[in-house]
């Protein structure tokens, strides 16, 4: 899909996409059937060998789009849980930091304070406009760096610190998976399929032979939902893109139930 899509709204996105579909069935049956007509004619079972012809059509396409949607809707899940995980488990992990002993905690604590900000108002930005940033990155790995140097004395810090590491390599592997959804679409060729056989469906729509009052309902009402459901597909493809993507609310209420009180205090 074209890069400028994702930067109109999402209301008017759900417009364009069912008044461009109907507009096309429209100009089908005014500028195509009459076309269609000379070159096929019409017969008394014209009707019924389009419709013999365009059933299996149908049922191939039809898969198509169902298959894409469950498709994106699943890509769009996974990145939402991924995101999720990725919230609690540096909460989880700033909970622990409590049982270590200064001044490693404060360093700690500072940086991940700082990361989770740098998530919600730059690196969210960066996602709306189907990029990241490296300052994440960064930010992650001086947090690594700083508990890789910590060596516990007891055997109780030991454990605790395992735990912390371990915890660590999840919450890495969450934000790698968050990153991912920056770079998750359908590819090309497949659109190339959904348009053609759009095409093709509202093709099949207008050859179809009956009074114009009719096959302008008809075709109006096919051509909306098939706008509908191409709009689905382009909102689920890019989880995080444009004004549908998802939002870092769980980053917004792990930084209000957590860090904003040692903010303050700081």
């Amino acid at each position: 899909m074209p890069e400028f899509l994702y930067d109109i709204p999402l209301r008017e996105l759900a417009i364009y996409f069912s008044m461009a579909a109907v507009i096309a069935a429209l100009l089908g049956l005014i500028v195509v059937k009459p076309s269609l007509r000379i070159i096929f004619g019409t017969g008394p079972d014209f009707n019924h060998n389009v419709s013999f012809g365009g059933s299996g059509f149908n049922l191939f396409y039809g898969l198509l789009l169902g298959l894409l949607t469950v498709a994106a809707y699943q890509n769009n899940q996974r990145v939402a849980q991924a995101i999720q995980s990725e919230a609690a488990l540096l909460g989880s992990l700033y909970s622990d930091l409590n049982s270590y002993p200064e001044p490693i905690r404060s360093e700690v604590k500072t940086l991940m304070r700082d990361y989770t900000l740098f998530t919600i108002h730059r690196d969210w930005q960066a996602h709306r406009e189907g990029q990241f940033l490296d300052g994440g990155s960064r930010r992650a790995d001086a947090i690594r760096t700083v508990l890789s140097r910590y060596e516990p004395v007891t055997e109780g810090q030991a454990i605790l610190h395992h735990a912390v590491i371990s915890s660590f390599q999840d919450f890495s592997a969450a934000r790698q998976e968050r990153i991912t959804g920056v770079m998750t679409e359908i590819p090309d060729v497949l659109w190339y399929a959904v348009l053609v056989g759009a095409a093709m469906n509202v093709t099949l729509l207008v050859m179809l032979r009956m009074r114009l009052h009719q096959h302008l309902l008809l075709a109006t009402i096919s051509a909306f939902y098939l706008g509908v459901i191409m709009f689905v597909i382009v909102v689920l493809d890019d989880p995080l893109r444009g004004d549908s993507g998802l939002d870092p609310e769980p980053f917004v209420l792990m930084w209000d139930r957590q860090m904003v009180w040692d903010d303050e205090v700081g």
